[in-house]
């Protein structure tokens, strides 16, 4: 394959079918690039009404040709071709467009909120592309402006309802079906402590196999912390156990993973429950930049379409706070923009943000490893003070880190160009003092990785 060529694939992760194709981004001309972006998922509804949810599926930088519309993020990339844009449908009061491509129904990108504008006009001068408005909340939307010599822009659908407004990045949990959104006491209901099983766990990047028949019991109210050297399948395992694994192109996997020994995977269980059980923090801090602390806790309720009142907000907004170290720091500015704060205050604001709409399980994927001690420590706190409630699983290279805060530690390994596996797990304190391979004392005693 030619050094500019890449391999671009258009992915319905809801129907696991693919296609790809290779093409060479410098034979289009560029019209414009938006940094900052993702790919987004109609999740549940028509994204031409209001009641539609749109949730992230991969943080991505949108790339406008006079050809396609590319979504690239690293060495994966979606694509769609102008020529087969039935139409396009921007959010009424988000920043989201869905593309209506016969065959690849309710996918999209979402861009930054100050270039919405300028995204949705390169569009509207696309030869023979259709735009259309989402329905909004009292026909008044926000994306573009309504001209003032033209009014606003005629809307497809009159019915109105209230519209659940969508991220405009990664959240650590996506929406659920429509019968956890009645109100906050239903979602917010106390659930109790799962565990989580992974049984045969092999994943796949197209040929390439990164992990191969991988079994491990998580216990319900303990932190297990994953740990081996770079490259042996960690994040990727992290990954499958709340399905984000499906929603890279050319992913697959074969194995279950049970929460309370009901399969994620299975065929009548809705992604999106999955993902709200199973909760996700990142290696980089991910707030909104230009949402308030705030408003940052409470977007989760809206993703999942969760009615609330004021004093039910504020309450939630001040329990989730506490419960991630976070609430003494902020609560005298909760209106200042979370990108004011600092690399361990966004990471501990995002850890927030992903307890609100109560998770039973929370994966954190190195969530120190950007961070200075002190940040550090404060996230091991907070780690320890959350398992009470909520089971945990860490990725971490920082043996001390697995030593202070986990219960639980498994070792993985993947040597010689082979798929990753788990030499060896057990309590942490065993697996540190008395391992029974040779291979995982050599790694926590610091001779290789």
């Amino acid at each position: 394959m030619n050094s500019e060529e890449r391999v671009v694939v258009n992915i319905d992760p809801m129907q696991s079918s693919w296609n790809t194709e290779s093409i060479n981004p410098s034979a289009d001309a560029e019209l414009a690039s938006f940094e900052g972006s993702a790919v987004v998922q109609v999740v549940r509804g028509d994204a031409h009404r209001a009641d539609a949810e749109v949730a992230d599926l991969h943080a991505a930088t949108v790339v406008i040709t006079e050809r396609r519309i590319i979504a690239v993020d690293g060495d994966n990339s979606w694509s769609w071709l102008v020529a087969d844009l039935a139409a396009v449908v921007h959010g009424a009061e988000d920043s989201w467009t869905i593309f209506d491509v016969p065959g690849i129904s309710d996918f999209g990108v979402a861009v930054p909120v100050e270039r919405v504008d300028e995204f949705r006009a390169l569009l509207a001068g696309l030869p023979d592309v259709e735009v259309r408005y989402q329905q909004s909340r009292d026909d008044v939307h926000s994306f573009p402006p309504p001209d003032p010599d033209t009014g606003p822009v005629p809307l497809v659908v009159a019915a109105a309802a209230p519209i659940a407004s969508a991220s405009l990045a990664p959240l650590a949990v996506a929406a659920p079906s429509s019968h956890h959104a009645s109100s906050l006491s239903t979602a917010s209901r106390e659930l109790g402590l799962a565990g989580l099983d992974a049984r045969s766990i092999s994943a796949w990047f197209g040929d390439h196999q990164v992990l191969d028949r991988v079994s491990l019991h998580m216990g319900a109210g303990q932190v297990t912390a994953l740990i081996g050297p770079s490259g042996c399948g960690k994040s990727t395992f992290l990954r499958i156990l709340n399905r984000m694994h499906e929603m890279i192109p050319s992913a697959a996997m074969a194995g279950e993973v049970l929460l309370d020994g009901h399969d994620v995977y299975d065929p009548d269980r809705k992604l999106t429950d999955a993902r709200r059980e199973i909760g996700m923090v990142f290696q980089k801090p991910n707030p909104f930049p230009a949402m308030s602390i705030y408003d940052n806790v409470v977007a989760s309720l809206r993703l999942t379409g969760v009615k609330a009142s004021v004093h039910e907000k504020d309450d939630l907004v001040e329990s989730c706070l506490s419960k991630a170290g976070l609430w003494t720091e902020v609560r005298d500015r909760l209106r200042q923009p979370g990108g004011g704060l600092s690399g361990g205050q966004q990471q501990r604001l995002c850890i927030a943000r992903a307890l609100a709409i109560k998770p039973r399980v929370l994966l954190m994927d190195e969530p120190c490893s950007a961070l200075d001690p002190t940040s550090t420590r404060r996230i091991e706190e907070t780690i320890m003070e959350l398992v009470a409630e909520v089971t945990i699983v860490i990725v971490t290279h920082n043996m001390q880190q697995a030593a202070r805060v986990s219960d639980h530690c498994a070792f993985f390994l993947a040597s010689h160009g082979t798929p990753g596996v788990i030499v060896e797990h057990g309590p942490t304190d065993a697996m540190f003092a008395s391992p029974q391979d040779q291979r995982t004392l050599d790694y926590v005693t610091g001779r290789f990785g």
